[in-house]
């Protein structure tokens, strides 16, 4: 965002150390915030086409990346400590092909290696960006089909095995998505 702390004390553009613009206990007040914010979670998940759309997902296998189940590690907050998540992702880089090397790369990672997305909140997602959706890295996909459209490289399996399901199967992985 460009906002200095003495933990990013240097100007984005010139480089040069500069005052901070927030407080320590700023920082770490926000970063307790988010870490302590409700994960969210699964509505409907008893609906037999989220039931059907969840079996699918695992069939073609999206769930070797999109991992449904994490356990965290230990935490100093009690609440955030070994306990059993859904978010629906990995958290690893992933090779995914040409379509989405956009030439740009950060740390280590090749220009068409991404980190797995967590998937959680997907179905929210429009509520909070004008109604609609702008997914993968750059928001570039305005719709889930979209989105799987786009995998390629490790992920070119799982969509061609997407791409080879009825219209009702892949109604029913858009829908169990959208419940996430």
């Amino acid at each position: 965002m460009g906002i200095t702390s003495t933990f990013t004390p240097h100007d984005v553009y010139s480089g040069h150390t500069i005052d901070p613009e927030v407080s320590d206990k700023t920082v770490r007040d926000v970063v307790f915030y988010l870490q302590t914010l409700k994960a969210p979670i699964q509505r409907d998940s008893g609906n037999p086409i989220n039931v059907q759309g969840k079996n699918l997902f695992s069939q073609i296998n999206c769930s070797g990346c999109h991992t449904p189940q994490l356990k965290t590690g230990f935490s100093p907050v009690s609440a955030l400590s070994n306990k059993t998540i859904y978010p629906y992702t990995d958290m690893l880089l992933h090779d995914m092909g040409n379509d989405l090397d956009d030439g740009y790369t950060e740390g280590f990672a090749k220009t068409s290696e991404w980190r797995t997305p967590a998937l959680w909140g997907l179905g929210l997602s429009p509520n909070s960006q004008g109604g609609q959706y702008f997914l993968m890295h750059d928001g570039r996909a305005k719709s889930i089909e979209e989105a799987i459209m786009m995998h390629g490289g490790e992920a070119k399996l799982s969509k061609d095995k997407f791409n080879l399901l009825n219209e009702s199967e892949k109604s029913a992985i858009i829908h169990f998505l959208k419940s996430l």
